[in-house]
């Protein structure tokens, strides 16, 4: 929707979490005298138009166009009724999208890696000197972000690609897995709202080779083909040519070197020399709550790991940490995942013992078969059992294979009290 759409509606905010407060400064700049209504499941302080959530089905007469904050699900009951009202709904990445820029943007989603893929695109691009500029779901909201940028690399959520109507240049889709089928209702439904980002007509779209599900992607290049970018034996090659070893390359695990991978395939697409760019790489620093390693702390050594939020991501970790002696803590709130992989990985390996906790930790703990496995309370309980299996000579792995939300503001406030407990 494009800003000058915006100039004659009543328009609505639904969420003012980080995006919905960015959203509201956006719209008050470009609008000083238009009264924006706020929908929201909490009254916030400062906010004078104001309705609670559960009420927005007895206010479809207040407003001509909602936009839509992310962690609103576009499957919400009210969705349907306003749209057929006639009601428009959009979203504060659709306005960003259609705003005139000059650069070239890059939008990168997955179940796993698009923060690190993102970080990583963004980190090489500044390495070179390039003006490029980073946003969406990885915490700074696109409508805040300058319009004079060269290049915008764009991390989304499955939240922000269910209903994008616009193209970036490059498109890239690191894997599918099931996640959030509380917000899409099902797993297909979530695999068909990433997909949606290849279906916009980007130039390019950059996917995985080894994700059997976005075979049919048209324009599509991949990482992780023999004849393209990928990695063996820690070398970069790109097709039959070596680009370079990894030796120097910060990040633990071959899932990072996948991650590696699909940016350069990225930064080659945008005609940037591959060994610089894989120069540039050694120097990015790792992201906080993804294989974030504190310590040794009296001999042991702490990984926080709370951004892994599905079973793939931990069995990824595990294989980072391959021939350690581990604590891992798992479990979390229940999004009907299939942890089947995980646990026989578990049981396969002798060095790992498994504490289990809140919402899917007895489900865990009844498929897990070895007798390296412990319930515990919570958190702090969990930390506390795994420093006895450790006995000061290890790692305390923490990589739920579960979301944070049945007990955790969310993945940041648990990696942190996580963090609080390894230094208490």
């Amino acid at each position: 929707m494009h800003l000058s759409d915006l100039e004659h509606k009543r328009i609505a905010i639904w969420g003012m979490g980080l995006e919905g407060r960015a959203t509201l400064g956006f719209l008050n700049h470009h609008f000083p005298h238009k009264d924006i209504l706020i929908i929201n499941r909490d009254w916030p302080e400062d906010v004078d138009h104001f309705i609670f959530e559960k009420d927005i089905e007895n206010h479809l007469n207040d407003f001509d166009v909602v936009i839509k904050s992310p962690g609103v699900s576009f499957y919400h009951d009210a969705v349907a009724k306003m749209q057929d009202r006639g009601i428009e709904i959009t979203s504060a990445t659709n306005i960003w999208f259609a705003l005139p820029k000059f650069g070239k943007v890059i939008a990168i989603t997955g179940s796993n890696g698009k923060s690190t893929t993102s970080t990583l695109t963004h980190h090489i691009l500044k390495k070179l000197g390039l003006n490029a500029e980073l946003g969406g779901n990885i915490g700074t909201p696109l409508l805040s972000l300058p319009l004079d940028a060269d290049y915008y690399v764009v991390e989304l959520s499955s939240y922000q690609t269910c209903d994008l109507k616009y193209a970036p240049e490059i498109a890239v889709l690191l894997n599918l897995h099931p996640e959030h089928i509380q917000w899409h209702k099902s797993h297909d439904q979530y695999y068909q709202d990433k997909r949606n980002l290849l279906r916009l007509g980007a130039a390019v779209n950059i996917v995985n080779a080894d994700e059997p599900r976005l075979a049919d992607t048209p324009n599509k290049i991949c990482f992780n083909a023999r004849d393209k970018i990928h990695f063996e034996n820690g070398v970069i090659y790109n097709g039959d040519m070596p680009v370079g070893g990894t030796t120097d390359f910060p990040l633990l695990g071959e899932h990072n070197l996948e991650n590696l991978c699909a940016a350069l395939t990225i930064t080659t697409e945008l005609g940037l020399v591959l060994t610089e760019c894989l120069k540039a790489s050694f120097s990015c620093p790792g992201l906080p709550h993804r294989l974030q390693i504190v310590g040794p702390i009296d001999g042991i050594t702490y990984v926080n790991d709370s951004i892994s939020t599905d079973p793939e991501a931990t069995i990824a970790a595990l294989k980072a940490l391959s021939g350690k002696t581990i604590a891992l803590i798992l479990g979390g709130q229940d999004r009907q995942q299939d942890f089947g992989e995980l646990c026989t990985l578990i049981d396969s390996t002798q060095t790992v013992s498994a504490i289990c906790a809140y919402e899917t930790g007895p489900r865990l703990f009844d498929q897990i078969t070895s007798p390296h496995k412990q319930m515990a309370r919570d958190l702090e309980d969990a930390v506390k059992i795994a420093r006895e299996k450790v006995k000061g000579d290890g790692y305390i792995l923490l990589s739920p294979a579960s979301p944070s939300y049945d007990a955790f503001r969310d993945f940041v406030d648990r990696g942190d009290q996580f963090l609080k407990l390894a230094k208490s």
